[in-house]
């Protein structure tokens, strides 16, 4: 099922804080999110009310129109290659920036929320088609597992396989360039793949946060992302002695060692 909720966000925003807590006021549980989504990384949400107030109008109702023509698209794509798909719902609405899409649960069903404020922030409107197709990938991971894949997130270091996994469906239905790439990323990545690698693993072995590699405001090396680009890697390793399917029910005990494996490589 569908929730667009941006008929609700315009008829409520008037450019204020306050005219986006009315507007999400009326999605407790979508509100629940948000302001969850920050306390996990011991942030106050409260701080970014502002976000909402630097996209200009013309750039949410763009996301929002480029996103309402892609989504049949890539879900007509995503129901061919995986027919057993179950029931899932599509938010789209206005955030704090929590990110430009992702994959929860929300009225008991696994849903993909998209955010149009980050879409337009990361001026992806060209790249929507990517970013649905990548959300889609979480989902069929979670139908695929018969787990909520939120529940194995929550040990960062599987984000390596959840988000490569993600990354993996985006590259079959949409290939190459991904949505989140600039040019000359991937090329880089594939050059500097060990060094990507050692960060990670330092990252790990002293027990930084991982989001650095995944968030759309960080930067190592330079460079957005390289979470992504590992964890494709990662399942594309994988794939060498398993199926996709195999890859999804994978034991995480048997998961977390096949990454410190990976890592180790160089």
């Amino acid at each position: 099922m569908m929730f667009d909720t941006f008929s609700k966000f315009l008829a409520y925003w008037d450019g204020s804080e306050e005219s986006w807590l009315a507007y999400i006021n009326e999605y407790p549980e979508l509100f629940e999110k948000i302001k969850q989504d920050y306390g996990r990384y011991g942030e106050d949400w409260h701080k970014y009310l502002v976000i909402p107030r630097k996209r200009a109008l013309d750039e949410l109702k763009l996301a929002h129109d480029r996103l309402s023509e892609v989504i049949p698209k890539v879900e007509e794509k995503i129901n061919g290659l995986f027919p057993f798909l179950d029931e899932y719902h599509i938010v789209i609405y206005v955030g704090l920036g929590n990110g430009a899409g992702w994959v929860t649960e929300f009225k008991g069903k696994p849903a993909i929320l998209f955010g149009l404020e980050n879409i337009a922030e990361l001026n992806w409107f060209d790249m929507v088609g990517g970013l649905a197709a990548h959300e889609f990938g979480h989902l069929v991971h979670w139908l695929l597992r018969g787990e909520n894949i939120e529940n194995i997130e929550e040990e960062q270091v599987f984000w390596l396989y959840t988000e490569g996994f993600a990354q993996r469906i985006e590259d079959w239905v949409i290939g190459r360039p991904w949505h989140l790439e600039e040019e000359g990323w991937f090329e880089w990545c594939e050059g500097n793949e060990a060094l990507i690698k050692a960060e990670f693993l330092k990252y790990l072995q002293e027990k930084k946060p991982l989001n650095r590699f995944f968030g759309s405001w960080f930067e190592i090396f330079g460079k957005k992302f390289l979470g992504y680009y590992l964890g494709y890697k990662f399942i594309i390793q994988l794939e060498r002695e398993r199926t996709l399917e195999g890859i999804a029910k994978m034991d995480k005990e048997e998961i977390r060692a096949k990454i410190l494996e990976f890592l180790s490589e160089g």
